[in-house]
């Protein structure tokens, strides 16, 4: 995480960079799927892909006709333990919509960075900047707690 707030500062402890050159988010617009990590983590995912495939060519043969795509009997917090098939689906469905939405938000990140040249981070400052540097939220934490001020004594 550091790295994507300070590139510079993941450079000087001999952090390798999940980043371009330049800061920007590996693509295939800019060339970074070609450098450093990032050719090892996408042949890692290819494999991840193909065992939980292969898992659930097993499950689908354990389980006949009952077995439902993308069902790995995973639910470590038992969050559909007791729902309905409706809630089951409704969970489903809105899975799926929010790995939609997810996947359209890093394409919007990568064409940005792609038109403006530079990384998002700096286009898009302000979701990447802690509350607690925002001037406005300092001088509210002094009104409300004047003890625990930002500001130097």
């Amino acid at each position: 995480m550091q790295e994507l707030l300070s590139p510079s500062l993941a450079r000087g402890v001999g952090e390798k960079l999940l980043l371009t050159e330049d800061g920007r988010s590996p693509s295939i617009l800019n060339g970074g799927l070609q450098q450093g990590p990032i050719p090892f983590a996408v042949l890692g995912t290819a494999f991840a892909i193909a065992a939980l495939d292969l898992r659930a060519l097993k499950i689908k043969e354990v389980s006949g006709s009952d077995w439902e795509p993308g069902d790995y009997g995973f639910d470590p917090l038992n969050i559909l333990k007791g729902a309905s098939p409706l809630q089951i689906k409704d969970f489903q469905a809105k899975e799926i919509n929010n790995g939609r939405l997810a996947m359209l938000a890093i394409t919007a990140y990568v064409i940005q960075e792609a038109f403006y040249g530079e990384p998002i981070v700096v286009t898009s400052e302000q979701f990447f900047t802690p509350i607690f540097q925002y001037p406005w939220f300092q001088q509210l934490m002094t009104d409300l707690f004047g003890i625990a001020s930002f500001r130097p004594m």
